[in-house]
C-alpha cells in the first residue's frame, strides 16, 4: 500500500510540472520570477526555582528561519529549527535540526520534510511527521496523502531525580551523582495515511485511511537485548525487549460525512474504525474450521497481502463516532451533539480519546431586545462503562446559563451560572450507597462594566462570585467534601491619551468555608505600560506589574467528627505532625519588568525580568518557609522582503 502512496505523490508532481508549464501562456499579471520573505529570530530563558528544579529548565536557547520563496507564483515554504538548546540539572542536551518545504500552486499544497496534516479524528488529525505529502483542494473534488515516520528510533532517559539545583550542582561536586535512572528505547513508526472526498464544502462525503507501524530492525541489539544489571559508576536498569518495550501496528479508517439544507440545518457525522495490535511480535492468526473461518481466512490474508494490517493473538477493532445537528431559526440557533468511544479504541495517528464513554450535548443561544442582550443555554450529559466490564458506572453532568446585556455604549452585564453534578451508578458490581458518589456543585458569576470616554479612556469593573460544592450523599458521617466560595473583585483601568500611559488596579477577595476549614485570601495587583518613543518607524514601550497576596486560612478541629477525626490523627501520626486548631498566615508578592522594541515593522524586540516569592508550600511532605522563582527571558526577530530576480516585462 505504501508504495502505491508513493507513486501517487510522484505522479501528482510530474502533472503539477506539466499542468504549470501549459497554463504558462494564460498569465497576463507582472510576476517576479524569484521572490522571498520570512522571518529569522531567537529566544532565550533563564529561570531558577530553590524549591523544585523539574518546575522549569534552567536555561533554554532557540534559533529559528522561516522563508517562503515565490517561483512565478509558485510557494514554497520552508521552516528551519537552527537551533534547540535546554539545560536540565546543568546538563546540555543535543540540539535538533528541522526543515520543511511547504510549496503551493493553485489548488495543490506539497510538504516535504517535517509538516502535519489533518484528516479525520479517529484516524489522524495533525500528528507531526516526517516525510512527503501532497494536498489537493478543489470545489467539488479534494484529496491527500503523505509517506513519512512519526518516531525516530532513539534512546532517551528517565530521570528518577528529585533533587534541586543548589543540591544537584552541590553533589557534582563531591563525586555523589549516582541516581539511578531508566533507559527506555523507542522504535522507528512509519506511517502513511489518505483521504478523498467528493462534493461541495456544504454537501461531501470524505474517506480516510491510516496505516503506522513500528520498525524492530529500527534499533541497535545493546539498546534492549541485555537483562538488567547495576553499575558501580550509575545504577542503570536496561530495557528487555520482548518484557517492557512493545512494537505496535494500527490501520484506521475513517468516514466523515456533511449535508447542508438550506440555511436552516446542518448535519454531520464521523465514524471510525481501528485495527490494532499493541505487540508486532506476537504470532499471526489462523482460523479452523468451516466454510465461515475459511472466508475470515481469506479476508485477513487479503489484508496482509495488501500490506495493510496482519491479525495478530491480541490484535482489537474498536469503534468511535460523533455526530452534530446544527439548527438555525433566527434569532434561535441550536446544535445537537453525540459522540461514543469504545474502550481501548486507538489509531496512531490521533489522539484525544475519552475512552468507554458517551456524550450527549445540547447548545441553545439567542439574541433578544433588539440585539442588545444575548442568551445561551448549555448541556452536557456523560456516561461510561460502555462495554459493562467497569466496576462501577459514572455519570456526570454539565449544564450552563451564560447572559450578556448592554445597556447603550458605557454600561455592560455579564452574568453566569455553571452547575456539575456527578454521580456513580451500578456496574458489575453494586455500589454500597454509604460510598455511592453523589455531588453537584454551583457557580455563579456576576459582572457589571462601566466605559467612560472623556478626554482620557475610563474603564471600571466589578466582580461577584460564588461557587458551592455539595455532597449530596446522606449516607457519609462527615459532609467534609460541602465547600462554599465567595469572591469579590474590583477593577479600574485608564489610559492617559496625551502622555501614551495606561495604568490599571485591581483588588480580589475570597472566603471558602467547609466544615473544619476556612480560608480567606486579599489579593493586590497593579501594572502600567509606557510608550517611550512612538515615532513613524520606531516604538519602544515598557511595563510593569506588581501582584500582592495575604492568605489566611484557620482550622477548626472541633466542627470535624470523631470517626473523620480518628482517620486524620492516624495520617498526622505517620507524617509526624500532629491534628489541632491552626491558623497559617502567608504572604507572597510577584514583580514583573518588560520592554518592547519594534522598528520599522522589521526587528522587534522584547525583554522581561520577573520576580516571585511564595510562603508556606508543602511540597511532598515537606515544609518550604520560602519559594522564590526568578526568570528571564530575551526575544528578537527579524522580517525581511526582498525580489531576488526583478521582472522586465509580463509573461506573456
Amino acid at each position: 500500500m505504501k508504495r502505491y502512496i508513493l507513486y501517487f505523490l510522484c505522479f501528482s508532481l510530474f502533472g503539477l510540472s506539466l499542468t504549470s508549464r501549459a497554463q504558462e501562456g494564460e498569465r497576463q499579471t507582472l510576476i517576479d520570477p524569484l521572490t522571498v520573505s520570512g522571518t529569522v529570530g531567537t529566544m532565550i530563558t533563564s529561570s531558577w526555582n530553590n524549591a523544585d528544579l523539574h518546575y522549569t529548565s534552567p536555561f533554554s536557547a532557540i534559533a529559528y528561519a522561516n522563508a517562503t520563496f515565490n517561483v512565478y507564483g509558485i510557494s514554497v515554504p520552508m521552516s528551519v529549527n537552527l537551533i534547540n538548546v535546554s539545560a536540565e540539572q546543568f546538563t546540555l542536551s543535543r540540539p535538533s535540526f528541522t526543515i520543511n518545504f511547504r510549496p503551493t500552486w493553485r489548488r495543490f499544497t506539497f510538504y516535504l520534510g517535517t509538516a502535519a496534516m489533518n484528516f479525520s479524528n479517529y484516524t489522524y488529525n495533525g500528528i507531526s511527521f516526517d516525510g512527503v505529502g501532497m494536498e489537493y483542494r478543489g470545489k467539488k473534488f479534494r484529496f491527500g496523502g503523505f509517506y513519512g515516520n512519526f518516531n525516530h528510533a532513539t534512546t532517551f532517559r528517565t530521570q528518577l531525580d528529585d533533587r534541586d539545583a543548589i543540591q544537584f550542582l552541590s553533589d557534582s561536586l563531591l563525586g555523589m551523582n549516582n541516581v539511578a535512572y531508566t533507559t527506555f528505547p523507542q522504535f522507528k513508526r512509519n506511517a502513511y495515511a489518505a483521504h478523498i472526498a467528493v462534493g461541495s464544502l456544504r454537501n461531501y462525503v470524505d474517506l480516510s485511511v491510516l496505516h503506522a507501524a513500528d520498525d524492530l530492525n529500527s534499533l541497535p541489539s545493546q539498546w534492549y537485548m541485555y537483562n538488567v544489571f547495576s553499575s558501580e559508576i550509575i545504577d542503570t536498569t536496561l530495557i528487555v525487549r520482548d518484557s517492557t518495550i512493545k512494537g505496535k501496528e494500527n490501520l484506521a479508517l475513517g468516514l466523515r460525512g456533511h449535508f447542508s439544507f438550506g440555511k436552516w440545518a446542518m448535519f454531520e457525522a464521523n465514524l471510525g474504525a481501528s485495527f490494532y495490535t499493541p505487540d508486532i511480535t506476537r504470532e499471526e492468526i489462523v482460523l479452523e474450521g468451516g466454510d465461515d473461518v475459511e472466508a475470515a481466512n481469506k479476508i485477513m490474508g487479503g489484508f496482509r497481502k495488501a500490506g495493510l494490517f496482519n491479525v495478530r493473538y491480541g490484535s482489537e477493532v474498536r469503534f468511535a463516532g460523533d455526530a452534530l445537528l446544527n439548527l438555525n431559526f433566527q434569532p434561535v440557533t441550536a446544535i445537537l451533539t453525540y459522540r461514543f468511544v469504545q474502550p481501548n479504541y486507538t489509531s496512531l495517528g490521533a489522539n484525544g480519546f475519552n475512552q468507554n464513554a458517551q456524550t450527549f450535548g445540547a447548545n441553545v443561544s439567542t439574541s433578544l431586545l433588539n440585539n442588545t442582550a444575548f442568551l445561551r443555554l448549555n448541556g452536557y450529559l456523560q456516561r461510561d462503562n460502555l462495554d459493562k466490564k467497569q466496576k462501577y458506572t459514572n455519570q456526570v453532568g454539565s449544564y450552563s446559563v451564560t447572559w450578556n446585556n448592554f445597556f447603550g455604549d458605557n454600561v455592560a452585564l455579564a452574568v453566569m451560572y455553571n452547575g456539575v453534578t456527578q454521580k456513580q451508578k451500578d456496574g458489575v458490581l453494586e455500589v454500597p450507597e454509604e460510598v455511592r458518589m453523589n455531588q453537584i456543585t454551583h457557580s455563579l458569576d456576576i459582572s457589571p462594566s462601566y466605559f467612560l470616554s472623556l478626554d482620557n479612556e475610563h474603564t471600571f469593573s466589578l466582580d461577584f462570585n460564588l461557587l458551592q460544592n455539595k455532597n449530596r450523599n446522606k449516607q457519609l458521617a462527615w459532609e467534609g467534601f460541602n465547600v462554599t466560595t465567595t469572591s469579590f473583585g474590583l477593577g479600574y483601568e485608564v489610559y492617559l491619551t496625551g502622555q501614551r500611559l495606561s495604568v490599571d488596579a485591581n483588588y480580589d477577595y475570597s472566603l471558602s468555608r467547609s466544615p473544619g476549614n476556612d480560608y480567606n485570601s486579599h489579593c493586590l495587583s497593579g501594572g502600567t505600560t509606557y510608550t517611550i518613543l512612538q515615532k513613524e518607524n520606531l516604538t519602544l514601550s515598557g511595563n510593569a506589574r506588581l501582584t500582592m497576596a495575604f492568605n489566611i486560612e484557620k482550622m477548626e478541629t472541633d466542627e470535624i467528627p470523631d470517626e473523620e477525626k480518628l482517620v486524620l490523627n492516624r495520617l498526622a501520626h505517620r507524617m509526624g505532625t500532629e491534628v489541632g486548631p491552626e491558623i497559617t498566615n502567608d504572604f507572597s508578592i510577584a514583580t514583573r519588568l518588560g520592554a518592547t522594541l519594534n522598528y520599522k515593522n522589521r526587528h522587534h524586540a522584547s525583554l522581561f525580568f520577573s520576580v516571585s516569592n511564595y510562603s508556606d508550600n508543602i511540597i511532598i511532605g515537606q515544609h518550604v518557609a520560602v519559594n522564590t522563582d526568578v526568570r528571564m527571558q530575551l526575544e528578537y526577530s527579524y522580517s525581511f522582503a526582498s525580489r531576488l530576480v526583478k521582472s522586465k516585462k509580463g509573461i506573456k
